[in-house]
């Protein structure tokens, strides 16, 4: 096989294994997802991932007094996490909102993970803070997010998610 034969064969076999930015998304959002479920199962709670593309929650968790509530997870490697509140939540509910929020940061270079525990009423009273002060709610065009050092006061705050 000639020399430039084997660099175009090198080329595109690096080609084929590098991850688009979506790819790289999805394992990183599927790593936040199985991590969570991975502390709930920790702390002898039943919790489940549930899978496709048009689900309306990430992970399910049956409580001690086998009721079901729904956990949405947010996983970053960088400084903010992308959560679309108001878009998919807007006041009145008009669709069923998740019991829990847990934002999964993970560290790009050691891949270690900090968990941040809230409720919906609490990441409702933390987006408000960021977007609106003051005023009342609105549509808003574009998407919402919320900064990690806003999230600092909920890590491991676990104990939300086992006693209710």
């Amino acid at each position: 096989m000639s020399k430039d034969n084997e660099e175009l064969i090198e080329e595109l076999s690096n080609q084929l294994t590098e991850l688009t930015k979506q790819e790289k998304r999805h394992f990183l959002n599927l790593a936040g997802e199985f991590s969570v479920c991975a502390e709930l199962l920790k702390r002898n709670v039943q919790a489940n991932v549930t899978f496709g593309n048009q689900k309306s929650t990430d992970v399910t968790v049956i409580d001690k007094d086998k009721k079901v509530k729904t956990v949405e997870v947010k996983t970053s490697n960088g400084k903010r996490f992308l959560i679309s509140f108001y878009q998919k939540f807007p006041p009145p509910k008009s669709h069923p909102a998740p019991d829990f929020w847990v934002f999964v940061h993970i560290n790009s270079e050691t891949f270690h993970s900090d968990f941040y525990v809230l409720t919906h009423e609490q990441l409702a009273d933390e987006t408000k803070k960021l977007f609106y002060q003051n005023k009342e709610w609105e549509v808003q065009k574009g998407l919402d997010w919320i900064e990690l050092e806003q999230l600092e006061k909920y890590k491991n705050d676990w104990n939300k998610i086992l006693n209710q």
